[in-house]
């Protein structure tokens, strides 16, 4: 059945034994949400339409646009058939810094860095990791054991991304799911750092690559531990040894592969 961010669509599926026939197809809604800070334009995301109050909360957050998520006012969406409109109001410090920064950038799926002119203004985003916690190995393989059969809305799509949040003991918290990797990953932060308690332990995994800006994002919300089912950039490595980050990959299939900071994981 469809939700929030899926609908359903005729298609024709082939197959070598029975040909051609038509069904009924379960496909991801993907929509333009333009985010608006005290009446400017930022920035246009693609997005899927679900949890859309946590993404403004990460999203503020990991751009470095509000330093706490207590800088937002209020977040009002208005839906229209091109797409969503977030007005978003946030205090003058935050306003003021915003307005030095490019605006009316446009993001595919996710991807790409908003309202940046400059390498040096991107690179110099990063921000370094106090987080002391470890975590022993077991635990994380518990969670990636776990993390498919938590991801709802990609059970018959096979289209969302997920970012997940588990605990010490490796049972997992919290999922958010988007087509866009770096979506679902702000969607998890935003629930994090405004629902969740700000104070439990844990650690992120995600179902995609790890990028520079994954790394970027999880080091902005002081998380020391980043899963990723596939693997890193040379850049995201980079950045998880200048921001204090434990960078696994390729973790799957009862193995992990740790980049960075081997010292928060109990071998």
């Amino acid at each position: 059945m469809p939700n929030a961010a899926t609908t359903e669509r005729n298609a024709y599926k082939w197959t070598s034994r029975g040909g051609i026939e038509s069904e009924l197809n379960l496909v991801a809604e993907e929509v333009p949400l333009a985010l608006i800070y005290n009446g400017e334009p930022f920035s246009v995301m693609m997005v899927s339409p679900a949890d859309l109050e946590n993404f403004v909360v990460g999203f503020s957050l990991t751009e470095n646009i509000v330093s706490v998520w207590q800088d937002i006012g209020g977040v009002e969406f208005v839906h229209s058939d091109k797409g969503i409109a977030a007005y978003i109001s946030v205090d003058k410090k935050s306003s003021d810094a915003l307005s030095k920064r490019k605006k009316n950038l446009v993001g595919r799926t996710g991807c790409g860095i908003c309202g940046e002119e400059t390498l040096e203004a991107t690179l110099a985003k990063t921000k370094q990791v106090t987080n002391t916690t470890r975590f022993d190995n077991f635990a994380i393989q518990r969670a990636i054991t776990s993390l498919s059969d938590t991801q709802v809305m990609n059970h018959g799509v096979g289209t969302f991304h997920g970012a997940a949040w588990a605990d010490c003991a490796g049972d997992i918290v919290c999922v958010r799911e988007d087509v866009g990797r770096h979506n679902a990953l702000d969607k998890l932060i935003g629930v994090m750092c405004s629902e969740l308690d700000k104070d439990r332990e844990g650690f992120v995994l995600i179902t995609s690559r790890a990028s520079y800006e994954m790394v970027s994002k999880v080091a902005v919300a002081n998380i020391g531990l980043l899963v990723a089912v596939s693997g890193p950039t040379s850049l995201a490595i980079n950045t998880a040894i200048d921001s204090d980050v434990t960078l696994i990959g390729f973790a799957r299939g009862g193995r992990q592969t740790i980049y960075t900071h081997e010292q928060r994981i109990i071998m």
